[in-house]
């Protein structure tokens, strides 16, 4: 090749980048994004929730400079600032764009301001694919609707000390007389009381027993001040159950002094352990559980869950409780008291009474909790495991910020980022479980501790096709307790069960106004 070739080819070489790079600085100026500041609201404001929410919000800037988060966080029991706010500055500048919060059912009014699930997903088909519909369902607004993807929901069970009730000879409850037959059972063994949880913390057993009879309807009869028959059922159970001592003894409480200490029942002359510390020490055999206090529950003990049987009759079968002579029973080295089986002869002395109540729940309104089949019009209590989890929470992203094309992607990107496994499953700060359609065995793992407890909510909620929703909310926090309180002071003879009941009714009465109206 001649010199003069050489210098030709050298000066196309030279002009060929210098064109390459003339066309990258362009390309690099068209597809620079624009800085913008990326307002959010979180409800995530306690101390745990606050500290995993910071760290994925730092973890998205990392990859993201173009962005500026401006976050403001609060407790739950500050976020009605957030409806106020949204509402007042929805056309300023300073509105959110994305927002973590209630579900719309307790956003009345605000759902003009966000943009559907559904709408996203015609844009972005991807989008929130891991997250379980039934758990998006479960949030949908009461326009039917989806706004919101939830991200970690609450949970309630009932859990037994499996192993207890095999050493009795005692049955896994299916039926209302399998409860009554190991009350009386754990009754005669004295030192042991069938339930963990006292009637002061009965909120949850009472919302399991009269949605086995009536449903949701039933429920909501109360809430809404007329209780209908299967209240007076439930606490006609509650009693019988209470006389064959299947709840610890209460503390003492300030009503206490409406009765004279030789008339009051039931209540405790010291401080005492509580209803987990009953359950792992096997003081106790049956415990209501939630998310809260699972991390406390002894990993050793062969917990399952179970449905709540429907409150009924004890059965035509009779029952012998047998009883050793000293009351003292045999030790097993590795498990523990060995219980007097009970067998099919004589019925017991004065059995407790309780009454059956034919019911026909709206099927469309009748639901089955987590693991339960969808639509197959068997009513809720017939849940193989009993479970409510509630997906009350999740990420809203708002119109405004939707239909801003500067801001669209990186939003998206932004709540699905959330929605990464490792980072949905770090919210799960107090063992809620997560809204993951499905978990890979090294998150589980990490998240659960391997607890079999844990396990149990999270394969539940893989499995689910619709959940039901306990009431024992924010929004009836009020009604719940003062409906274990009537519970209680029936119990120990303060009020009776129709003075019960009238409190329930009434929200507004209160124990002394009520034993005061007696004189």
């Amino acid at each position: 090749m001649s010199v003069r070739d050489k210098r030709l080819m050298a000066c196309a070489l030279v002009f060929a980048l210098f064109l390459g790079c003339i066309s990258g600085l362009s390309g690099c100026g068209e597809n620079e994004k624009k800085h913008f500041v990326l307002r959010s609201f979180s409800t995530l404001g306690a101390e745990e929730d606050a500290a995993a929410y910071s760290a994925v919000i730092a973890e998205y800037s990392k990859s993201h400079k173009h962005v500026t988060i401006n976050d403001t966080s609060t407790t739950k029991a500050g976020s009605y600032k957030m409806e106020l706010s949204l509402a007042s500055t929805y056309r300023g500048a300073n509105t959110p764009d994305v927002i973590y919060y209630s579900s719309i059912e307790d956003m009345s009014g605000l759902c003009d301001f966000f943009v559907t699930v559904d709408e996203i997903r015609r844009d972005y088909p991807k989008f929130a694919a891991n997250i379980s519909e039934a758990a998006i369902n479960s949030v949908a607004a009461s326009d039917g609707r989806r706004y919101c993807i939830p991200v970690r929901g609450e949970w309630r069970g009932i859990v037994i000390n499996a192993a207890m009730f095999r050493r009795s000879s005692l049955k896994i409850p299916e039926k209302w007389d399998d409860i009554i037959r190991a009350a009386h059972h754990f009754e005669n063994n004295k030192k042991v009381s069938l339930f963990a949880n006292s009637l002061d913390e009965s909120s949850s057993l009472i919302e399991y027993m009269v949605r086995s009879l009536g449903g949701m309807k039933s429920i909501q009869s109360a809430i809404n001040g007329n209780p209908d028959d299967n209240w007076d059922t439930v606490l006609d159970a509650i009693e019988a159950l209470d006389n064959l001592n299947a709840f610890p003894k209460m503390p003492k409480s300030s009503f206490d002094s409406l009765v004279s200490p030789t008339e009051l029942s039931h209540t405790a002359k010291k401080a005492q352990p509580s209803a987990v510390e009953l359950y792992n020490s096997e003081k106790a055999a049956i415990l209501l559980l939630d998310n809260t206090v699972c991390g406390e529950i002894d990993t050793d003990i062969d917990s399952n869950y179970i449905a709540l049987p429907e409150v009924g009759t004890i059965s035509e079968n009779e029952y012998e409780y047998t009883t050793s002579q000293s009351n003292t029973y045999p030790t097993h080295a590795l498990s523990g008291p060995v219980y007097p089986p009970i067998t099919a002869n004589t019925l017991p002395t004065d059995p407790p009474t309780t009454t059956t109540v034919k019911h026909s729940p709206d099927p469309a309104e009748s639901t089955r909790p987590a693991d339960g089949d969808a639509d197959t019009g068997q009513e809720e209590h017939s849940s193989d495991n009993g479970l409510y989890v509630n997906f009350d929470e999740g990420f809203y992203i708002t119109k405004k910020a939707y239909y801003d094309k500067v801001k669209r992607e990186d939003i998206i990107e932004f709540v699905e980022f959330f929605l990464k496994e490792e980072n949905a499953t770090r919210l799960c700060c107090h063992y809620q479980a997560p809204s993951l359609s499905t978990l890979s065995d090294k998150a589980r793992d990490k998240l659960t501790g391997k607890s079999n407890i844990f396990n149990g909510v999270i394969n539940s909620v893989e499995k689910a096709d619709k959940f039901v929703v306990t009431t024992q909310t924010q929004e009836n926090v009020f009604f719940w307790e003062h409906c274990s309180l009537a519970v209680a002071c029936m119990s120990k003879g303060i009020l009776t069960k129709k003075e019960a009941l009238g409190m329930i009714s009434d929200t507004q009465r209160t124990v002394s106004d009520i034993y005061s109206s007696r004189r």
